[in-house]
């Protein structure tokens, strides 16, 4: 009788104790409801962070991740300083005087950046170096001189300053010293990617994660695919890093959403874009 009378108000004690400490993570969840984060920034992973963000929204029934269009890394990180965005999105590291702003840099993933045509495009999977800097100085301009299928060739390229561009200028020789490019310039990344889709005959240079379900035909460089192995071993240069950039330390529901993005379901999405996770 007397075991039975203290099992009893031991179960009395615990049920107060639940009820004036909930457990952490039902506390977090409520903690979580009615809010909402954007992430602005550049459009080169504005697709992967879109589907990450509506993965990430469904553990959530009031509360979301939002990803609005392209803006860039410069405005998604000036944004983020006027206090206009709760995060950026960038797709380089933070320039000097931006380190200075007291910004924290979260890296999530290193993504290659690719070489792609219009699937119209056919009987060709590689060029070298000098074949593209010949397409952009405008002295190649029929697909059939390379081996591809009948056609002018319709190359796009990104404005000065692109993440993209700056990794294309850094890594494939002669392209940045090209004097009068021949190349159609385009101001951001899904801009780019609509052109590249809508027009035939056409080539450009884009992040990898923008290409799935686009059609779009990726195009090795000097026999090199952008594969995560040769990615890896560092075969295949053209590569940029995607990042996540807050106001200091990361917490509540903007550090529970860059989380996922470290965890084993944000990984797998990731990894199917064609990106590379970060540990």
């Amino acid at each position: 009788m007397k075991n039975t009378l203290l099992f009893g108000i031991g179960l009395l004690v615990l049920s107060i104790v639940v009820l004036i400490y909930p457990p952490a993570e039902s506390k977090a969840a409520d903690d979580f409801s009615g809010q909402s984060i954007t992430i602005a920034g550049t459009g080169d992973c504005q697709s992967l962070l879109r589907v990450l963000a509506k993965a990430f929204n469904k553990s959530f029934e009031d509360a979301r991740i939002r990803i609005p269009d392209s803006i860039g890394s410069s405005g998604g990180i000036k944004a983020l300083i006027d206090g206009k965005v709760d995060l950026a999105r960038v797709a380089r590291p933070l320039k000097p005087h931006e380190q200075k702003k007291g910004l924290s840099y979260h890296l999530f993933a290193k993504n290659p950046v690719v070489f792609v045509v219009h699937p119209d495009v056919k009987s060709l999977d590689n060029l070298d170096v000098g074949q593209i800097i010949d397409i952009y100085a405008g002295k190649t301009n029929r697909w059939e001189q390379l081996g591809g299928s009948q056609g002018k060739i319709y190359a796009l390229t990104r404005e000065p300053g692109d993440s993209s561009l700056s990794i294309i200028n850094g890594q494939v020789p002669g392209f940045k010293d090209i004097a009068k490019s021949a190349a159609k310039v385009y101001f951001s990344t899904p801009e780019t990617v609509e052109a590249l889709v809508r027009h035939k005959n056409t080539i450009g240079f884009i992040p990898l994660t923008e290409v799935k379900g686009t059609g779009l035909r990726v195009i090795k460089v000097n026999a090199v695919s952008p594969s995560v192995e040769n990615v890896t071993m560092g075969k295949y240069k053209l590569t940029t890093s995607f990042a996540i950039v807050s106001k200091g330390k990361l917490s509540g529901f903007a550090k529970t959403f860059v989380n996922y993005l470290y965890s084993a379901p944000g990984r797998v999405i990731i990894t199917e874009f064609g990106a590379i996770p970060s540990n």
